[in-house]
Order: C-alpha cells, then structure tokens, then sequence
C-alpha cells in the first residue's frame, strides 16, 4: 500500500472554483476530478476559502461532494442522505486509495461506522461479508479507524496508519486571510504566474518537502490570483508566504484553471521531492 508523506500537507482552494462549470452534473465532475487530484498526490487536507460572498453555495456544494468522494463506498450509505447537492454524486470516479479496499480485500486497516453500542462492547461494519465486533464502546453511528490487532478489530487514529488515509476537509467562510492568520503551519508554497519560475525555486522546494512538519499550498480563483484575494484581508502575499512559485511558466494559455493549477503543481512537487538535486 502507498505509505503517507512525511510531512502533513495541506491546499487551500477558492469556493468559486466551481463556478466556471454552469450545471450540477458539470459541478460534480469538476469535484470528482480535485478529489482524484489530491488523493493521487496525497494531500492530507483541503481548506476550502470562501473567496466571494456569491460563492457561498458553491462552497457547501464542494464541502459534500469532497466529503462524499473521500468516504469508503461501503460507508456513504450512513453518512449521506440523498441531498439536492449529491444528487449526480455516483459521476465521481472511485479513489481506490488504500482506505477504499476492495470487496473481499484483505486489509489490517479499515473505515467503520458503528451500529450498535454496548458497555463492553460494539458492532462496526468495516466492509466484509459481516459486521465485526469490537471488544470496546464505541460512539453511536460514528465512524472510526478500525485496525486488526490478532484477529480483533480494535478503533485507531489516523496518526497511527501509516498509509495514505484520504483527505480531512475545513471550510472557512471568513476567508483566506482569516484561515492564514489562524491556523499552525511550518510552510507556506504560493502558487502564481507572478512567482518564481518553478525551475528557480527546485531546491528550495525540495528542502520544505523533506524538512518541515506541515505545508500550506496556496491556490487562487479563477478571477483573481492570490495578491488581490489577500489583499482584501489586509495582508501582502509576499510577507506571508515563504515561497511564490510559478508551477506553469510559458503557459500557453491566458488563464490556467485553479483545477488545472492543482493537479500540475502537485505533480510538479513530487516530481522534484523525489529528485535528487
């Protein structure tokens, strides 16, 4: 299975993301393909900012659809009621992420949701043929990070698998400043056509792959790049960020799409984290 990074890395993405695809079925692969994007690349969370007041509704929408994409099939069925938002939700591609087994696949870590509680013990579907019983109480219709220890499904953390677990979702509604200021974060990656060429900046974004404990990539709108989103809040771009980096240089077209900027910074970042420069 594919272990998790060293490091714990976080994007942070604009609510009017959706905002270029005009239907909810247009929406709703537009969320399957950033889901796909930041498994692929093993993002451990996403900040959704509410970058425009209009874009509140697109906000919640990525909220459900994110989520929706991140939880194990076996489990979306007592976690997600049928909602207006997750009405086209079976367009989005499976993850297979190692927190996605197959049916029938042998894994010592699962997703659970609890059915039943007792004083000693509980009853979790983990995905096979039966519910498993765990030696513990448990919350009621929550789901938890089971683990096989000797035959027995005993809960876990997160922190304690060391395979990549999916995506954690946050959404602030007061913006990107207002998660900035905040939030803990070792390092901050700025992407914009404004940066340094990604080429300039290798080494240095090497170092802040393998050397720090938390790492925040920035992404803008497709209206605004992130010196004006910032600059509303009353902060400067250049003084927050250690690094501005320009993931696309030379692009051939006018603008690049914040879907497209995501998946073409992520992959550029861990091609050069595993380069020896």
């Amino acid at each position: 299975m594919v272990p998790r990074r060293s490091c714990s890395l976080t994007v942070c993405l604009p609510s009017s993301m959706l905002s270029l695809a005009h239907t909810l079925i247009e929406k709703t692969i537009l969320a399957g393909q950033i889901a796909r994007a930041v498994s692929i690349y093993r993002v451990d969370n996403i900040v959704i900012y509410l970058d425009k007041p209009s874009a509140k509704d697109d906000a919640m929408l990525m909220k459900d659809l994110l989520a929706y994409a991140e939880t194990p099939q076996y489990l979306r069925r007592y976690l997600f009621p049928l909602t207006k938002n997750l009405r086209y939700a079976g367009l989005i591609p499976p993850l297979r992420t190692p927190h996605h087994p197959l049916s029938g696949a042998d894994s010592k870590f699962r997703e659970g949701f609890v059915l039943k509680s007792g004083e000693k013990d509980s009853l979790v579907d983990v995905g096979l043929k039966e519910p498993v019983r765990c030696p513990r109480p448990l919350p009621l219709n929550r789901r938890v990070s089971m683990k096989r220890v000797n035959g027995t499904w005993l809960p876990t953390s997160r922190e304690e698998i060391q395979y990549y677990w999916g995506y954690q979702i946050q959404m602030d509604l007061k913006g990107l400043g207002h998660y900035l200021t905040n939030a803990n974060y070792d390092y901050l990656i700025s992407t914009s056509r404004l940066g340094a060429p990604v080429s300039q900046v290798a080494k240095e974004i090497r170092s802040a792959l393998l050397n720090n404990h938390s790492i925040v990539i920035l992404f803008g709108s497709p209206d605004e790049g992130l010196h004006e989103i910032l600059r509303r809040s009353g902060l400067d771009l250049e003084q927050v960020s250690d690094l501005i980096v320009n993931t696309v240089p030379n692009q051939g077209t006018e603008t690049v799409r914040t879907e497209e900027a995501l998946l073409i910074s992520l992959a550029v970042f861990t091609l050069i984290e595993n380069m020896d420069l």
